[in-house]
């Protein structure tokens, strides 16, 4: 029993530290990571809370394209505080269009185009064809 315990000690020692060294290795290469989002030194949080608008839960089978594209391009859920956009705390730059609209360029080459359709639905359409109603989130007190 003496002797099991022995040559256990080391191997269990040398186990320990190899877990410690990997836990550092994943600790230092999330630290590594943090802040290398592009322009993450000039995003700022939005003003105040602003509207939020969220896909449409209604919207039928036909119209399930534009949900994907816009949930692939993060636009599932966005803050319109004034003028500015946010899909999350990614500030979106749009250009107004001359109906209304705003115009977003999206990373992978499409546009999005925002326009009010009353005031709780807007419509998302990308240049690609697809659309999507997106509905005004109710405020929670």
């Amino acid at each position: 029993m003496q002797a099991l315990t022995c040559t256990a000690r080391p191997v269990c020692a040398r186990w320990v530290r190899t877990g410690q060294a990997m836990m550092l290795a994943v600790a230092l290469a999330g630290l590594a990571g943090c802040g290398r989002g592009g322009d993450s030194a000039g995003v700022r949080a939005p003003s105040r809370s602003g509207e939020v608008w969220e896909l449409d839960r209604a919207a039928g089978r036909p119209d399930m394209p534009g949900a994907v594209l816009a949930y692939v391009n993060g636009l599932h859920l966005i803050v319109v505080d004034g003028n500015d956009i946010y899909a999350g705390m990614t500030p979106l730059k749009a250009e107004a269009r001359s109906d209304g609209g705003r115009a977003i360029r999206l990373a992978n080459g499409l546009e999005a185009v925002l326009t009010l359709d009353g005031p709780e639905r807007m419509q998302l359409k990308f240049s690609s064809g697809e659309s999507i109603g997106l509905r005004k989130k109710a405020e929670v007190k």
